[in-house]
């Protein structure tokens, strides 16, 4: 059997907020629990929304926390050149294709640019999107939740943006493969990108890796707590030990041990050693102040 590999991967647009805490935490969790290697990403290619001060704001907070990653960070804004290499074969296999179509005109869902055979131009203002195969799988098996249906519902997923910036969705499967990630543990926000993820996976030759969705930390019924939705610092709600121990009780984890005067690498020790990935609850949980 491979070794087991997972990561946690921020984006530098802003300090870590509760439901960042419990992402970091998760995926830490589950990966010392699987006796595997859990690695540290910095998801910084959004130029317009992450800033590097916020790089050594996250790494500087995670620390704090006492969580000890394996290896050097892994830093996707220094690696541009592997995703526009794997961007470039996709165009070369004809799955991918050249778009100067607008944001408002594909909601019209209307695109011929595939058909025109645009060419890459510096001048230009062109994207670059993935073709959809009409063959792919509308479900995935996640450990929680099992067998969960989320059909594909675009012919086309952006790979480069027409201002230049690499898409989350290449950049993430990209770097899961090159790092050789065998699960990935996130926020089940993201679950219904996981199929179109799926495809990319197929389209590079690689066999799809395995899943584990969190419960979303909510603000209230309405929002998620998110960097965009200006959710606080979890620094500033409470000292690690104290936040540490709330994102435990969020995971649905036996905290009756553990107390706030005890150093947060104590606590995550304790912790894990009485994970239990199967405590894990599912959907969405409002947090109490």
């Amino acid at each position: 059997m491979a070794e087991y590999i997972g990561r946690f991967a921020p984006s530098p647009s802003g300090r870590l907020h509760f439901g960042s805490l419990v992402a970091a935490l998760g995926s830490y969790a589950v990966a010392k629990h699987k006796n595997g290697k859990i690695l540290l990403r910095i998801e910084d290619l959004d130029f317009f929304r992450c800033k590097k001060e916020y790089t050594s704001i996250i790494l500087k907070e995670l620390d704090e926390f006492g969580f000890v990653f394996d290896g050097e960070p892994y830093i996707q804004s220094e690696h541009t050149d592997v995703y526009y290499r794997v961007a470039k074969k996709l165009v070369e296999e004809d799955k991918a294709f050249y778009c100067n179509c607008t944001r408002s005109h594909l909601k019209t869902g209307v695109c011929h640019c595939r058909e025109k055979g645009l060419k890459e131009n510096a001048q230009d203002n062109l994207a670059l999107r993935f073709i959809i195969p009409s063959t792919h799988q509308n479900s995935f098996e996640d450990e929680i939740y099992g067998v969960i249906s989320s059909p594909v519902t675009v012919d086309a997923l952006t790979l480069i943006r027409r201002d230049k910036v690499i898409s989350y969705n290449l950049a993430c499967v990209v770097d899961d493969i090159h790092q050789g990630v065998t699960q990935v543990v996130r926020g089940s926000d993201l679950i219904d990108i996981t199929t179109t993820q799926m495809c990319l996976y197929n389209a590079l030759d690689t066999e799809c890796i395995s899943y584990l969705h969190l419960p979303l930390a909510m603000a209230d019924e309405t929002y998620k707590l998110s960097k965009q939705n200006r959710s606080p610092a979890v620094l500033d709600q409470g000292p690690p030990s104290q936040m540490l121990i709330k994102a435990l009780a969020f995971l649905n984890q036996d905290i009756s041990g553990l107390n706030p005067q005890m150093t947060p690498k104590v606590i995550l020790n304790k912790a894990l050693d009485n994970f239990e990935i199967q405590k894990i609850p599912v959907g969405k949980k409002v947090i109490e102040a």
